[in-house]
């Protein structure tokens, strides 16, 4: 038996789940030889839920603990990193970007071709707007909401990367509400003070329990000594409500593609959120006489006190009254705990730049592609022959994708 040392997992008041059933042996790697049986030793009386990534000592433990199940042996350093096995988890390096995008998008006449019409058509529709820098945007075989974007040529100081995301794409309809995450508002980490003083509490208790005391002349096994604290982080929420009519995407899982971060293991080492949410302004459904679409939708939370109050709006600055529009909200974070020589960079500068690399990437690609979806709209609205050989299109890749 191996025991290696635990990193601080966040806790909860609910009853604590075995840190066994968390380890991911996903996420060895494949050139490693083949590990016996490993395991972690669990905090006395359970483990709490979650995890931190303060340590990459810890970190790189847990990428060689694995079971000896068949289902359970190592799989690629290229991994896609999923948002589910990362909640709760709190990185020590956290980058954000957010913005919006207003683009006016004038209406035909004809009610049957309105822009909210266009807007409420099956989701498949996203795959065929053109996106900038190389980008692409494919279908995931075997689910009709699920879409890969893959964006190749990434600069992050030295580094060239691709980063590949898998996001779900639905349309919430009229009436409908659901949750979802932000990193423009909440507490640091997404861990309220109540949370951080339970944890310190737990912290102090064993680092009592983890006195060495040598009282004679033999050799003593002392006790692993307790886990580091959980990292502040920066602001984040899982709880926002969006209420329908939008078009919601929602990132599932990211890997990022190039040889030396391969190397480095960094898709072993992060996780990716991001929440995008388009609405629309229109005769056809009668919005054009409200005003112009908030974020969070009808009689959603107001955001003027969050970060969303500070976030840059690209494309028309101000919508006139009554303008038909589509406008989009784009929510990115990303938590690493820096590998290799990144780790011996300030945290300050660190994020400072992978901040300013995300709002330069995510601008193109937002305001790029919602300018496609208006131009793609007035073809849709006054072309016969492009809505018929549109929908064979969508016929046939659906196929393709097994749909």
């Amino acid at each position: 038996r191996v025991e290696c040392p635990v990193n601080l997992l966040p806790m909860s008041a609910t009853p604590m789940v075995s840190w066994a059933t968390t380890v991911r042996p996903s996420a060895v790697r494949k050139s490693a030889p083949a590990p016996r049986a490993r395991t972690i030793r669990a905090f006395p009386g359970g483990t709490p839920q979650g995890g931190n990534a303060a340590s990459n000592r810890s970190r790189r433990c847990l990428r060689v603990s694995v079971s000896t199940a068949e289902e359970n042996v190592a799989t690629s350093s290229t991994r896609m990193a999923t948002v589910e096995e990362n909640k709760g988890v709190v990185y020590p390096s956290n980058l954000r970007c957010a913005l919006q995008v207003n683009v006016p998008t004038p209406e035909v006449d004809d009610a049957a071709y309105s822009l909210s019409n266009y807007m409420r058509l099956p989701v498949d529709q996203y795959v065929g707007i053109e996106l900038p820098m190389g980008a692409e945007m494919k279908r995931v075989p075997g689910d009709s909401t699920l879409f890969q974007l893959e964006i190749p040529g990434l600069k992050f100081l030295s580094l060239e990367v691709k980063p590949v995301v898998r996001v779900r794409v639905r349309l919430i309809g009229d009436g409908e509400e659901v949750l979802t995450w932000t990193g423009q508002s909440g507490h640091p980490g997404g861990k309220t003070p109540e949370w951080r003083a339970e944890e310190a509490a737990r912290l102090a208790e064993l680092a009592i329990k983890a006195e060495c005391v040598d009282d004679d002349d033999e050799p003593e096994e002392c006790p692993t000594p307790p886990p580091a604290a959980t990292p502040m982080g920066r602001p984040e929420r899982e709880d926002v409500v969006l209420h329908g009519p939008c078009v919601l995407i929602e990132a599932i899982s990211c890997r990022v593609e190039g040889k030396t971060v391969e190397e480095l293991g960094v898709n072993d080492l992060f996780v990716f959120r991001g929440t995008t949410c388009f609405r629309w302004r229109s005769r056809g459904d009668g919005t054009d006489a409200g005003p112009v679409p908030s974020r969070t939708g009808p009689g959603g939370e107001d955001e003027a006190g969050t970060g969303w109050a500070a976030a840059p709006v690209v494309g028309a600055k101000k919508l006139k009254d009554g303008q038909s529009c589509i406008v989009g909200w784009a929510d990115i974070g990303v938590g690493v705990d820096p590998p290799g020589p990144f780790a011996l960079l300030p945290q300050s500068f660190a994020e400072k730049v992978g901040d300013a690399v995300m709002r330069t990437t995510l601008k193109a690609l937002q305001s790029v592609f919602l300018n496609g979806l208006a131009k793609d709209y007035s073809k849709w609205a006054t072309d016969e022959k492009y809505r018929a050989a549109r929908e064979v299109a969508a016929a046939a890749a659906a196929e393709e994708a097994g749909l």
